[in-house]
């Protein structure tokens, strides 16, 4: 069992990564032609950001060289992930409530990345017992405690939300609960095995080097062996459902309303271009977008003035 116990934690983390490969691949390969249609302001336009310009605002654009701000992007991305800005600008009853949670999540994270390096500096013979392990010791126990305690009040006032909430209601599916529910059981066992155990730190230190190590020694608690294996499933189910915002936010989010590169004429997009015009569909019902509600083709859209006057019958 003992075996078992850390080929699941092996195939747990290969299953993460090739999961999320697959899913970025599929993304990629699947998303249509940009349409970059009103996507202003966008970050790394630098001082054009502050009234909402673009660098295609100046004469003979696209015979200059272009500039990016890169630091806006990461800026703009800092601030959204580590204090979710836009749940706070435009649903802050919501961002109360999912901020914890998240919060919780981002502190078991980092300590997670902590453990890896510490356990990674005992591989290379950095004593358990020295000034720093202790140091770290404290940080990580403190960490878990704070990120465990976050994301089981965060996931009942996210479950109380979606069950009262009328506009949250429509978009509810038993996933979403079973999501939140499944984080909250991996944090009360995290929360049990902090109690235990002398120090949550060790316990979680001596699993990675373990790993590190193909060390398959058992291990000495058993709500920290539970939580692990909920982790474990964790990693696999979240690349699977809308948990994957975790990675794909960049790609289904910043990606789409930053993505302002011109598109390249050449032969492939010669073929890209028309097919997309034909194949997809606008169903806007704005009234200088569809005719009657009848859903516009883009070549339709691309074609037709809106403002020209209606052929009477």
């Amino acid at each position: 069992m003992t075996t078992l116990f850390y080929l699941l934690g092996y195939l747990a983390v290969a299953g993460f990564f090739s999961l999320v490969f697959i899913k970025i691949r599929s993304y990629l390969t699947a998303s249509p032609l940009h349409v970059r249609w009103e996507i202003y302001p966008i970050p790394h336009e630098g001082a054009k950001t502050s009234y909402g310009g673009s660098f295609m605002e100046e004469k003979d654009w696209w015979s200059k060289a272009r500039h990016v701000s890169h630091l806006g992007d990461i800026k703009a991305l800092v601030t959204e992930v580590l204090c979710l800005h836009a749940t706070f600008e435009y649903n802050l009853k919501l961002w109360f409530r999912t901020y914890p949670f998240h919060f919780g999540m981002y502190m078991l994270m980092g300590g997670t990345i902590i453990v890896l390096f510490s356990a990674l500096a005992q591989v290379f013979g950095l004593s358990p017992d020295c000034t720093f392990m202790l140091f770290v010791n404290n940080v990580i126990n403190a960490v878990v405690l704070v990120g465990c305690l976050c994301i089981i009040g965060g996931g009942i006032a996210l479950i109380s939300r979606r069950m009262n909430d009328e506009g949250l209601k429509k978009y509810t599916t038993p996933e979403h609960y079973f999501n939140l529910l499944v984080f909250m059981i991996f944090a009360v066992f995290g929360l049990l095995a902090w109690i235990a155990a002398p120090s949550f730190f060790e316990l979680a230190r001596t699993f990675i080097h373990n790993l590190i190590t193909c060390n398959f020694a058992p291990q000495t608690s058993t709500a920290f062996a539970l939580h692990m294996l909920i982790g474990f499933f964790l990693l696999v189910w979240i690349p699977m459902t809308n948990m994957g915002h975790l990675f794909m936010k960049y790609f289904t989010y910043h990606d789409i309303r930053w993505g302002d590169e011109p598109t390249t004429y050449n032969e492939k997009t010669k073929q890209i271009i028309p097919d997309t015009l034909q194949k997809y569909s606008v169903t806007w019902s704005a009234g200088h977008i569809t005719n009657g509600g009848r859903a516009k083709t883009w070549l339709e859209v691309a074609t037709t003035n809106p403002a020209a006057p209606k052929n009477e019958a």
